[in-house]
């Protein structure tokens, strides 16, 4: 069957690979320039990498751990302590990250249990903890990876349901040795002529006998079925010439946009913390392992998640802001070369970093979109539970799944 694939992102990439796998012509549209989406890998001035986007692939992140392996893109140790940063000089012990964790998510539960809805992770942490609740770094993690306002967020999505929170922590976050887009570059390679850059969608439609995609430009390609993989924002703005099932609409109605900010810096001196977090702010410093496994890379990464973060840097007038509280953060840092800095909010193809449960969300969002609509499949991190590079490749093994089953596409 001939089937397109909107968006050359991880989840629409892993899908036209599946899918293509199975027998199937995939097309794959990308409106940008480039593939990878929100994977975007950078040179510095000094030829260290930086990741303008997806950073982190954890341990039991088994989805593109598996399409890792399969294609031949290695990943290597970041080397450091993602979820025990240090904290105003102190990092806790794994005893206290796990009690602390065990505690809110059992205070949130008793929330629900009494009858409570709509709980933020402000209210579940600052209810649990008490006064100095944002003083806990625990807090701190976890509303900086939020990338939204806690007070809008979902503390049963995230605390309860959340791949990056259940399960137990395992201190290894992982990167690809060649930059994290590498995973999409080889995947687009491989697919070839497949994938057509510089071709925004403006629409989808289809019959009880096809799909009907239209450009931008009002080209039209006809085909047997289609995968969406485009941001919240895009497909949100997508002209659908159908409806999606209510339980995919509710679950896109229970998302919004996060905002988030990178900032890659070549150094030549910095102190040897490899992972630290701003007590005031949203917002960490990182230091990651070399390929030689011995040393660290000649560069900072830093993450700003969330508005509160964001207004505080200055980031829509430049970095200088952010330079600059970086250097009272870090005071033996001494720059070498170029800064980069790259914010989501005013990409076009993005409008923002990836997307938060609000307090409407239910448990039910999360297996939305294992059945396709019609001959449509929906992809991207925002249709399931983990918001990162693995979540994207799940979605589109996902979605490669709800198409092989949908009874429209069989037929």
């Amino acid at each position: 069957m001939d089937i397109v694939v909107v968006g050359a992102g991880l989840a629409g990439l892993t899908a036209a690979w599946e899918l293509g796998k199975a027998g199937h012509r995939c097309t794959v549209l990308e409106a940008r320039d480039r593939v990878g989406g929100r994977t975007w890998s950078q040179r510095l001035g000094n030829g260290e990498v930086t990741e303008r986007g997806g950073e982190y692939v954890f341990p039991t992140e088994f989805a593109i751990r598996r399409l890792s392996a399969e294609i031949g893109v290695p990943i290597m140790s970041h080397n450091v302590r993602y979820g025990r940063r240090t904290v105003n000089g102190r990092v806790i012990s794994f005893d206290e990250l796990n009690a602390t964790v065990d505690q809110v998510r059992a205070t949130l539960s008793e929330m629900i249990a009494d009858g409570e809805t709509g709980v933020s992770l402000e209210r579940a942490f600052a209810t649990s903890l008490g006064a100095d609740y944002r003083l806990d770094p625990v807090y701190r993690r976890t509303t900086t990876s939020a990338a939204a306002d806690p007070e809008r967020v979902s503390a049963k999505a995230v605390l309860l349901h959340e791949s990056s929170t259940t399960g137990g922590y395992v201190e290894d976050g992982g990167r690809f040795v060649g930059g994290n887009q590498s995973l999409s570059i080889e995947l687009a390679r491989r697919l070839g002529d497949q994938v057509r850059l510089e071709h925004p969608v403006a629409g989808v439609d289809q019959t009880e006998h096809g799909v009907q995609i239209t450009l931008s430009d009002g080209t039209r390609i006809d085909a047997d079925a289609a995968v969406i993989a485009a941001p919240l924002p895009l497909l949100r703005e997508l002209e659908l010439g159908f409806l999606l099932p209510e339980a995919q609409q509710r679950a896109l109605d229970h998302r919004f946009m996060g905002v988030a900010a990178k900032l890659g810096v070549s150094i030549s001196r910095v102190d040897s913390d490899t992972a630290l977090q701003n007590p005031e702010h949203t917002w960490w410093s990182w230091r990651s392992l070399s390929v030689d496994g011995e040393h660290r890379i000649n560069a900072l990464s830093s993450f700003a998640g969330g508005p509160f973060a964001l207004d505080a840097l200055g980031v829509t007038a430049g970095s200088d802001g952010w330079v600059r509280e970086l250097r009272a953060m870090r005071p033996e840092l001494e720059i070498d070369g170029d800064v980069l800095l790259t914010t989501w909010a005013d990409d076009p193809w993005a409008r923002g970093s990836y997307s938060a449960p609000n307090l409407d969300w239910d448990a039910a969002d999360a297996t939305a979109f294992e059945v396709a609509a019609g001959r449509v499949a929906i992809a991207g991190e925002h249709t399931g539970l983990a918001q990162s590079l693995s979540g994207a490749v799940a979605s589109g093994y996902r979605a490669a799944a709800a198409l092989a089953s949908s009874a429209a596409f069989s037929g």
